[in-house]
């Protein structure tokens, strides 16, 4: 590729210097950054689950089946998907001469380093540059306290009734240790892990954080688990709820979930 260009997160190249004016998302974390950019005015469609009732655009099916021929039939002149949209859906619409920036940010700052890049693609890089460094200080002031803590709470965060949860080189395991605890999914050997109810209950975490979403766990329900009574943190009252999109969706809405959760664990 000659000339100016960036690259998604999964290292393909895409050029700079053409404003993308019409958008689609292909799933809620990607909604969520672009509206995060100011750049609502340039999406055309976006999944079913983006939240973002304000928008008046397209829907083009769930986020895992999506109408690819509703997609084509908006014309956009750049797709912004999920990495689980790299197999299929990103070769599928290339092919049909369609750009498509992926997002897969392993980390918090990933979530913001790709916002920036997404931000050049479009071509709005300077008039969304004050809102990704706010977002980068954001980050960097929870950092700040966090840092020098001498107590680590070891952490379990939920992301399904099934045990599913974030294991090493997660965003989900950054999300942890940035808010100043020890992610308990980190001994597992994936990226995203199913742990077990006893091997939660023989981890004995310090903290639980649920995330809420129709069909997940309560707290209530937490308890109620064969072994769970005698976990540290339910004993001490230190089960939590959070939004879904604040600890499970790789979108800025981590950076709120990130500051709730050092609150909630940096509290006696």
């Amino acid at each position: 590729m000659t000339g100016r260009f960036t690259v998604d997160d999964l290292a393909r190249p895409l050029p700079l210097g053409r404003d993308a004016r019409r958008i689609v998302s292909l799933a809620p974390s990607c909604t969520d950054c672009l509206l995060a950019l100011g750049a609502a005015d340039r999406l055309v469609g976006v999944d079913d689950h983006s939240e973002a009732a304000e928008l008046r655009v397209a829907r083009i099916g769930g986020f895992k089946d999506h109408d690819l021929a509703r997609v084509v039939d908006l014309a956009p002149d750049l797709v912004v998907a999920a990495s689980l949209h790299a197999v299929a859906r990103a070769p599928a619409l290339a092919a049909r001469s369609i750009p498509v920036f992926v997002m897969h940010p392993r980390t918090v700052d990933g979530v913001v380093d790709g916002m920036a890049r997404l931000a050049s693609v479009i071509g709005i890089a300077r008039e969304a540059a004050a809102r990704v460094r706010a977002c980068r200080e954001r980050v960097a002031a929870v950092v700040r306290r966090t840092i020098s803590a001498r107590r680590r709470p070891l952490t379990y965060v939920e992301l399904s009734p099934d045990g599913r949860t974030g294991g090493p080189q997660s965003f989900v395991d950054d999300l942890v240790a940035k808010a100043g605890g020890v992610n308990a999914g980190g001994v597992a050997r994936v990226e995203w892990p199913v742990l077990r109810a006893d091997e939660v209950a023989r981890l004995d975490p310090d903290a639980i954080v649920v995330a809420a979403w129709p069909g997940s766990a309560t707290p209530e329900g937490l308890a109620a688990r064969e072994g769970w009574d005698r976990i540290a943190a339910v004993k001490a009252g230190r089960v939590w709820s959070l939004p879904a999109s604040l600890v499970k969706r790789p979108g800025p809405g981590l950076i709120d979930g990130l500051e709730r959760l050092s609150r909630l664990l940096s509290a006696e």
